[in-house]
């Protein structure tokens, strides 16, 4: 994605592709009607990737792209008729049982000891259903600061991680079923104490033809 300067705002204005494990390893050129500017939330199920993006570079993310892998096409998903806001920075893309789906705090806010619940919006047949989950009174005891969610594995388990690391280094899973809280202490981190670290899950090592 090549992005342009138009009046100090960037925008997207060109897409390109790769295809890796081709003979023919070249960029070529994608249209996409719809300019904007891409965020850092992305996630691939079904082989379609899916990103949230907002209308510049200075304004929070507005719309969900979805760009299919085989076709090679754009489309757009709508939420803001559904939550009547922009998607907070908290907000983590997670697959959901095969479907996409929008994870945050109850408010919105980043997670902290003082958070109550977790809402989880799924969306099915271009409509969003939401499932609330409420944390339980040990929750404050467990975190003690501010917490980024890095995504779900499964259907079950919501992943935490500490927005900057400190020494000790963890996680936090909080199982949605069992309403159990476990947290996991990391090694080998040391040198990269009060660094922003940013979580990814279910990571494999695959670069397969969609």
């Amino acid at each position: 994605m090549n992005r342009s300067l138009v009046s100090g705002e960037l925008f997207s204005v060109e897409h390109q592709v790769l295809t890796l494990g081709t003979k023919n390893l070249s960029w070529r050129l994608v249209e996409c009607c719809v300019p904007h500017f891409s965020c850092r939330k992305w996630i691939c199920i079904g082989g379609v990737l899916y990103y949230t993006a907002s209308v510049n570079s200075s304004s929070f993310s507005s719309m969900l792209v979805c760009f299919n892998l085989r076709s090679e096409k754009f489309s757009f998903v709508s939420f803001m008729e559904t939550f009547s806001r922009a998607m907070h920075e908290s907000t983590t893309l997670v697959n959901h049982d095969g479907k996409l789906g929008l994870l945050m705090s109850e408010d919105s806010s980043n997670v902290t000891r003082s958070s109550k619940s977790f809402d989880l919006w799924v969306l099915q047949d271009d409509e969003w259903s939401k499932h609330e989950y409420v944390l339980p009174p040990l929750w404050k005891d467990v975190v003690t600061e501010t917490m980024c969610i890095a995504g779900m594995v499964g259907t079950s388990e919501i992943v935490l991680s500490p927005r900057f690391q400190y020494v000790p280094s963890y996680v936090i899973y909080y199982n949605v079923e069992s309403k159990t809280i476990r947290k996991v202490g990391i090694q080998g981190l040391e040198a990269f104490q009060g660094s922003r670290f940013y979580t990814y899950l279910n990571y494999v090592e695959n670069v397969k033809f969609l």
